[in-house]
């Protein structure tokens, strides 16, 4: 590191202190004060929120709701900070477990578990393995900043989570942790590659989704456990809900070797889309507590026209699962080949 990389990590490091020592109502009045501020700095991410806010949810005040949003998020990290320097007797105490059973019975049947999340208080739900003793390996992607990599490492070497190197291939790295007999975590709302996704529908609207959890979770033959946290008050449930098992979606997919091949597979299809049918009530049940600042529903560069242009959001999201067909896509892309 250089010496101002150096100096800029000293005093994170003394800002972390302060967040873990100050009274707990103090550090989260300074969190929410940072997202407040964040909200006024970063108004792409605010519009964007306010424009999938109205469109989904048709919230009429979705500026203010938007506003909650940064400011929970500031809330969020100054939890994250806390409940990672915390013992695990205080953890405890601080979290309200519920569903664990299903857990258990997961366990006692001997089958491989996926536990998979929204982007819901996903930083505080790193304290998972904590709580429930068990070492769960996740992937996270590199930072590009040495410091704030050096930080976020070491907050997640609290979580006693076993962390994956995000290279080499994260699907066939996922399967073959699951075919070991290791419990995998993995936060699966998001887009996923522009070739590679399916439509599933999210809040009423049909939204990019990456195959890849449901490939995984297929083809490392798991029981799937929906796991979410939210914050009541000044503490936190995390919440299992009822399994899903993806021997109920069919085999199709063992024909495909690759997730570039989902589309031939209606079980990777169903799959996804009933995992975010699962997500979806998880957002109407505490919707405020959502990472609406994430692109959801479009790419960013799309977002940025839609906004630039004044365009429709709404009709833009339903034209775009109207006009994408993968197969169509596939035969396109091997014709050229073909006739050479």
């Amino acid at each position: 590191m250089t010496i101002i990389e150096k100096i800029n990590l000293s005093f994170l490091r003394a800002i972390i202190r302060l967040i873990c020592i100050m009274p707990y109502g103090w550090a989260v009045a300074l969190g929410r004060s940072f997202g407040r501020l964040g909200s006024l700095i970063l108004p792409f991410h605010l519009k964007v929120g306010i424009m999938q806010a109205r469109a989904t949810l048709g919230i009429d005040d979705a500026e203010g709701f938007m506003k909650n949003i940064f400011m929970n998020q500031g809330e969020l990290y100054v939890d994250a900070i806390r409940t990672a320097y915390m013992t695990d007797s205080e953890l405890k105490a601080f979290v309200d477990f519920q569903g664990r059973e299903h857990f258990e019975l997961a366990r006692a049947s001997g089958r491989n578990i996926m536990i998979v999340s929204p982007h819901m208080n996903w930083e505080v739900l790193g304290n998972t393995p904590r709580i429930l003793d068990v070492e769960i390996c996740v992937m996270a992607d590199y930072i590009k900043s040495k410091v704030v990599q050096t930080i976020a490492d070491e907050i997640r070497s609290r979580y006693r989570i076993a962390l994956l190197p995000p290279k080499g291939g994260m699907v066939k790295n996922y399967i073959n942790q699951l075919k070991q007999g290791h419990i995998v975590g993995i936060i699966i709302d998001q887009r996923g590659k522009r070739e590679d996704r399916v439509f599933c529908d999210v809040l009423g609207l049909p939204a990019p989704t990456n195959p890849a959890p449901a490939f995984i979770a297929l083809q490392g033959d798991a029981v799937i456990l929906p796991l979410y946290g939210f914050k009541e008050g000044d503490r936190f449930i995390f919440r299992f809900s009822k399994p899903i098992d993806s021997r109920d979606f069919g085999n199709d997919y063992k024909g495909i070797d690759k997730i570039s091949d989902y589309w031939k597979s209606s079980a990777v299809r169903n799959l996804s889309c009933a995992l975010h049918a699962w997500i979806s009530s998880t957002v109407r049940e505490k919707p405020d507590q959502w990472f609406w600042l994430h692109c959801r529903w479009a790419r960013r560069a799309d977002m940025k026209k839609i906004i630039r242009q004044g365009s429709d959001f709404r009709e833009f999201v339903l034209s775009q699962a109207k006009d994408y067909h993968p197969v169509e896509r596939v035969q396109e892309t091997k014709a050229p080949r073909e006739r050479k």
